[in-house]
This record gives structure tokens, sequence and C-alpha cells, in this order.
């Protein structure tokens, strides 16, 4: 029996419990800096044997992090992509869609160290209205399709919505529907037939789910914590606003700022069930502040959910927070020596039972001289789980790569910084043994240089042992397209080592028990493994 319905078998059986951690003092900040402004059981109380340090707060001391670039692990190649931020990949690696502001990008990687811009759709004007898309910062992929969002924050002059494409052939998307909404969404993503919005509304923050498989698109339904537990409704709008939401096997991951990531059954998409929730602040405790200290809670550790995702199988969720000092130069604001605010990590649960998020780990920001707002930022932002392995960016801080086979105790394996030249939004994996992806979207010494999409060499991976055909010949596995099923067409052997690009440790063990080597992944085709453990058609995304 499968998770999503195991869970709807003991449904009403008994009340599901959350997985409340720690509170500390501290706060989040609700928006990515580049964007704009964008009923049910009880809470359960602080656990108060965790250890671990869920927003990974570093020391404020100021290092030599900020001027010293890491070494040893280089990119491959990158190309220019005027107002690049979020990037998506097919499940094959071959190509990827890029948010552009005013549309998407599409880029060929087949080559991964020669990836070129291939085609784009900007200025999009869905039929029935003269505005066209703007401030479009996230794009999703699913079977084929491409859902456009946006903006992200509110603009006047923008269609506010969804756009679908037809891009089966990705060198020629073509438009096929489009959803209008009243807010921006600032987030989606797509399974199915199905897109799950953000709907920034300044009120309740619910998640819209939007049947777009069908001519007319229509709302099929809407969720807020607020539908949870009233008691949300005290708490200031901004310390709960829904920044993103990611969708596998049935499940969708709300990541609510200081109200946590919430797990919804969503296998009947026009009936979401809460399931579970993990964060590190109570209601109470967030509904008692005002003023600056509203401002303060916004900006600072803990809490901050900002993205969240988990790995193909669903064992693990990777919950990455956004934070910065707050120092607005007011009274109250200015963090003094026992509050060092600052950058946040990423999180990891341990979700086998996703009723029961079990916090296992935390991986720490790279570090930072400038932990103020205006600084030098290196705090969490987008990622992916992938073949065994996390993907990160942390904006100025870089790109790195963390090896999970032990998931409480994970292991930095590739670090990428430049914080002169980068400021990393995303990262994603093209195929086990291929290329990283990831969107540097402004050159902090060049704010006049346009944003760039690099890609780097993935960990090295064991080479499957030929087998010998009927003829006795022995022959290696291929994934697809006749590719050899390690990806060996794409993994170059220079960049892979380096005293500060391997084996370097940075992460806070949490409590929890561990988890065995990853299965392994060499004789794979090039796209199954993005579809482990999926359910559905429309899952993996």
């Amino acid at each position: 029996m499968h998770r999503r319905q195991f869970l709807r078998a003991v449904a009403g059986t008994a009340a599901l419990p959350t997985a409340a951690l720690t509170a500390r003092d501290g706060g989040a900040r609700r928006t990515d800096p580049s964007a704009g402004d964008a009923a049910g059981a009880t809470t359960a109380s602080a656990d108060p044997t965790a250890t671990g340090t869920p927003s990974g707060t570093p020391t404020p001391t100021p290092t030599e992090a900020v001027a010293t670039p890491t070494s040893g692990y280089e990119p491959m190649g990158s190309v220019a992509v005027e107002g690049a931020t979020e990037t998506v990949l097919t499940p094959d690696g071959d190509t990827a869609f890029v948010a552009v502001g005013d549309g998407f990008a599409v880029l060929d990687l087949t080559d991964s160290a020669n990836p070129t811009v291939v085609a784009s759709e900007r200025d999009i004007s869905p039929p029935g209205t003269n505005q066209t898309m703007g401030g479009v910062r996230d794009v999703k992929y699913d079977d084929g399709r491409l859902l456009v969002g946006g903006p992200a924050g509110y603009d006047p002059d923008s269609f506010y919505g969804v756009a679908l494409f037809d891009v089966s052939d990705p060198a020629d998307p073509g438009f096929l529907r489009a959803y209008e909404t009243a807010y921006p969404v600032h987030n989606c993503d797509l399974a199915g037939e199905y897109a799950y919005l953000t709907r920034s509304d300044r009120d309740a923050n619910p998640l819209l789910v939007v049947d777009v498989g069908r001519e007319e698109p229509r709302e099929v339904a809407r969720w807020s914590v607020l539908d949870h537990d009233p008691v949300w409704e005290t708490v200031p709008q901004q310390l709960r606003t829904l920044h993103d939401v990611f969708v596998r096997d049935g499940f969708a991951y709300l990541a609510y700022w200081d109200a946590g990531t919430w797990v919804l059954d969503v296998s009947d998409p026009a009936d979401p069930g809460y399931v579970a929730d993990a964060r590190e602040r109570d209601p109470e405790t967030l509904a008692a502040l005002d003023g600056l200290a509203v401002a303060r809670e916004s900006s600072e550790p803990p809490g901050n959910d900002h993205y969240a995702a988990t790995d193909p199988n669903g064992s693990l969720l990777a919950v990455g927070k956004e934070s910065w000092n707050s120092n607005f130069g007011k009274e109250g604001t200015t963090p003094g020596p026992d509050d060092p605010g600052g950058p946040s990590g990423i999180a990891i649960y341990d979700i086998a039972d996703p009723r029961s998020p079990e916090h296992l780990s935390t991986i720490d920001p790279p570090p930072t001289a400038d932990t103020n707002i205006n600084g030098v930022r290196t705090t969490a932002h987008n990622f992916e789980i992938a073949a065994g392995h996390l993907y990160s960016s942390w904006y100025r801080g870089g790109v790195k790569v963390h090896d999970l086979s032990d998931p409480a105790d994970p292991e930095r394996v590739r670090y990428f910084r430049r914080s002169s030249e980068t400021s990393f939004w995303t990262a994603q994996l093209t195929a086990p043994g291929g290329a990283v992806v990831a969107t540097s979207y402004y050159h902090p010494s060049d704010p006049d240089a346009p944003a760039r999409v690099y890609t780097f060499p993935d960990v090295a991976r064991a080479t499957p042992t030929p087998t010998p055909d009927g003829d006795g010949a022995t022959t290696a596995p291929t994934g697809s397209g006749g590719r050899p099923a390690t990806g060996t067409d794409r993994s170059p052997t220079a960049g892979m080592g380096g005293s500060d690009g391997t084996g370097t440790e940075d992460a806070t063990a949490g409590d929890g028990p561990g988890f065995g080597p990853a299965a392994a992944l060499a004789g794979l085709g090039i796209g199954a493994w993005r579809l482990l453990d999926s359910d559905e058609p429309g899952d993996e995304e």
C-alpha cells in the first residue's frame, strides 16, 4: 500500500500529530530580495528533547569568507540569460526552462559544457487581456508542459496568474491556456492536470489548486493554515505568508515562513487534507508581537521556511530557511551580541512516516562578514534532492553538494563560491554523474551584467560492471537516447577535487535515526532516476 493510500485508510481513526520543534528567539523574511511584495487539531507543544538547530544560525564574528573564493571545483560552462532566476529540467536532463522576468527561456544542455539558448517566450499576453506577464520568478515542468507564474510581487501593470505551454518540442513552445488571479503568484507547481499556486492575498495566504487540464481552467480547492486552526488568524500575516509549494506523489509541501512547513494530502486535488507540520514557532508567541518586533521576526531566524522539497521516494524532506539581520538603522532592530541573526540553513527531516516529520540535521549556511539585509547574503535559497545528494544554492554563498547517505550527518562533497561575481538562485541535477545546473541571477560587482546559467560537474559515480550478452560480448547499461546509464558523456574528470571543493563538514547533527547508504543508481536510465517511487504520471515534479 502506498503511503498516501495508507493515510486515507487511517483518516478519522486518530488525530494526526504535528512536529513542532524547539522554539527559539528570532524570525524570518517573507520574500526573495529581488521579488517585491509578495481548522483542525490542537498544535503540539515544542519538543524539549530536540537537539538540532534547524535554522542553522552561524557566528556573527566577521571572517575572511566574503573575499575568499573556493578552489578545485569550477564551472564546466555557462550562458548569459537576461533576467534568469528559477531553472527546471526535463527528466532526461537535456533541456532547461528558465524564468526570465517577462517569460521564459529554453536551454539545450545536451552538451553540458556548452549550454545554449534555443528558444524564448517573452511578453506573454494571454487571450482576453491587454496586459503581459511580469515579475515571472517561477516555472515548473511536467510531462511536456510548462507552467509559468507571476508576478512574484504586486505589479498593477502585470497580468496576474499562470500560463500553460506545450513544450513537447522545447525549441518551439506553444501557448495552451491561462488562468487569471486577483493576486500575485509568487511560486507554483504543476502535477498532472493541476496547478498549485501561492495566492499572496495578504490575508489568508492560501494554497490555490487549479484544474489547468480543461480548456477553461478553474479553481477546484484552496487551503490555508487558518483552515487548520483559526488561532493563526491572530498572527501577523507577514509571519505566515505562503512562500512556496512543492508537490510530489500525492503530497504537497507548503513553506509558510514563521508558521513552518505543512504537509497536505492532495491525492484528491479537490480535497486537500492536513497531514503534519514542522515548525520552530508557536502561534501564541508570534501573535504577541507587534511593531518593530514583527519586522525583526520576519527577517531573522528562527522560522523563515522559504522552500521545501523531498527526495524522489518521499523519505526525506529538506526545508530551506531564508534570513538576515534586521538592521534597519532603527532602535530595536539592530541585533545585539546575544542575537546574531544572520543567514539560515537547510533542515533535513525523516518523513518515512509523513504524519510525523523527525528532524535529523541542519546544514549550516556559508559564513559571511556582513549578515545585514544589504550585506553579503549567504542564506539558503532553492535546491533539489536527487540521486542521494542535496544540490543547493546560497545566493553569494555559492553552490554546494551534500552526500545524504547518512542524512543525520550530511557530508559536503562539492562547493563553489565567488561572492564578488555570482549570486545563486537555484541548483538542479541533470542526471547522476552528469551536470549540476545553477542560475546566478546577478553579478554583485557589475549590476548591468546579465544573469548566467552555469553548469558544474556532478560528483563521481561508480561505473556499472558490463554484463555479457548472448554471444559472450559485454554491454554497458544505457540510459535514454542510448547514452551510458551513468551519464559519462556529461562527466569530465576535471574540477572534481580540491581542498575547498570536497569533504568539508558543515552540518549540525540533530536528533533522530540515520539511514543506510543510498540505493545504487548507476544501472538506471538517465530519465528513470527522477521517476523513482512515483505512483502516477505527473507525480515526479
